[in-house]
């Protein structure tokens, strides 16, 4: 039986063993190698940022646990470079590491998805509420790579993480209460917008699989936040100065342009 004072104990344990993993621990050569040829967006951070987001990798590692499936073998490269792409959502804010998440199951590319083996194509990632996250690894690191197309399947499904957090994927993560007007207002129009232009297949800035739900919008527009910010700053400022402000980063600041 778990009691109180063992929660307490627990949590202050935890607490004191990631401020020893942020504060303490020296990156392996290995694992800066990893993030520097696989996640580019790290070589437009500041450097206290950089310092922060190795950080959090080592506490992301540490606490979660990665398993293989489809013959694909987790070896620090998968861990790592997986771990700093999805910690770049956590970049100056108050976090808990995806609490609800404890496994990241990883394929060699893309899947299915076990629940619905009946159904054609194949998934490049998933994320399921309270987990795991699922990924395709040929995916994942293509998509870190390229640091400004606009495409980051990692960022994708751990932004979906952050909106599961309240116990539904519903396009609004864990906000002020100040905030919950303005974000409904905007992205409210935003989505409705991409909607129409999805209908009449016309052009958009965004990927038009953001208008398949307020959900998939939100994890749609971190990605092009993250890749492609001059871009998204200029055509959709209001939308850009909401994620600003939920994300605490604003990355036209520090990401050139494509």
């Amino acid at each position: 039986m778990v009691t109180l004072f063992g929660l307490y104990r627990y949590f202050k344990y935890r607490k004191s063993k990631r401020r020893q993993l942020l504060c303490s621990l020296e990156t392996p050569k290995e694992w800066l190698q990893y993030i520097e040829n696989n996640v580019a967006i790290y070589h437009f951070l500041p450097k206290n940022l950089q310092r922060e987001l190795l950080g959090h990798v080592h506490v992301f590692v540490a606490e979660k646990y990665f398993t293989g499936h489809a013959g694909l073998e987790i070896t620090d490269e998968i861990r790592v470079t997986i771990a700093a792409q999805a910690c770049l959502l956590l970049l100056n804010r108050n976090t808990n590491y995806f609490p609800h998440l404890k496994t990241i199951r990883v394929y060699p590319g893309g899947f299915k998805n076990p629940k619905h083996e009946d159904k054609l194509g194949h998934n490049l990632g998933e994320s399921w509420l309270r987990g795991p996250v699922v990924l395709s690894w040929s995916d994942a690191i293509e998509g870190g790579q390229d640091a400004e197309d606009g495409r980051n399947v990692v960022i994708h499904e751990f932004a979906h993480q952050l909106d599961q957090a309240d116990g539904a994927g519903d396009g609004r993560p864990l906000i002020n209460n100040a905030q919950i007007k303005t974000w409904g207002k905007v992205m409210s129009k935003e989505f409705k917008s991409l909607k129409v232009k999805a209908k009449l297949r016309n052009n958009s800035f965004f990927n038009q699989y953001g208008a398949t739900n307020p959900a998939e919008f939100f994890a749609v527009i971190s990605e092009h936040f993250y890749e492609q910010p001059k871009t998204f700053r200029e055509k959709h400022a209001d939308l850009y100065q909401l994620l600003v402000d939920f994300y605490k980063v604003d990355p036209a600041t520090w990401l050139k342009e494509a």
